[in-house]
């Protein structure tokens, strides 16, 4: 798969990345978000061109650490299998969602906006400004816009589902 086709989610990807590099060096030493730390880390579904990227990405790994992912899916179905001694084996490849957890995020919620990030990260501190928050509704909807485009490009036979398990996603491609 050329990256032509995944170009609008690479984008998108470098955009929230680079979000996410502002709040980190505004907020230097005060975040506890690293490697090894995966308070956050589910078992989660996403959209189609995030499971392509993330397949792509599977099949650059070695065939060893590729078969042990495989078994860790079928021995523990409910948790990430990309999770190995607390550290993500394809964080490159992670999903917006992996790459926007534990930061300042916005959402509506019951006709109000409400402001959550992970517990133990920015300790101490009280207010966020605006251009740190990540709006996870617009960021939603530029997603699902992007997935769109890419579904459109692309012929599969049978149709792909709205989201794809993880676990699912990493052998799109095989």
């Amino acid at each position: 798969m050329s990256n032509d086709i995944l170009e609008n989610y690479i984008r998108l990807v470098q955009r929230v990345d680079s979000h996410t590099r502002r709040v980190d060096a505004a907020f230097s030493g005060r975040m506890a978000c690293k490697k090894g730390c995966d308070a956050c880390c589910r078992y989660l579904s996403i959209f189609p061109v995030e499971a392509f990227a993330m397949a792509r990405a599977f099949l650059n790994l070695d065939q060893d650490r590729r078969e042990r992912i495989n078994a860790r899916i079928k021995e523990a179905p409910e948790v990430c299998p990309l999770l190995v001694d607390h550290v993500c084996v394809l964080y490159h490849a992670r999903p917006l969602i992996c790459r926007t957890h534990g930061y300042p995020v916005t959402f509506e919620s019951d006709g109000a906006l409400q402001v959550d990030f992970c517990p133990l990260n920015f300790k101490g501190v009280q207010h966020f400004d605006q251009e740190i928050l990540i709006s996870l509704d617009q960021l939603n909807q530029v997603l699902f816009a992007v997935n769109a485009r890419f579904l459109d490009q692309i012929d599969t036979e049978p149709l792909l589902p709205d989201r794809i398990p993880i676990g699912d996603a990493l052998f799109l491609l095989a």
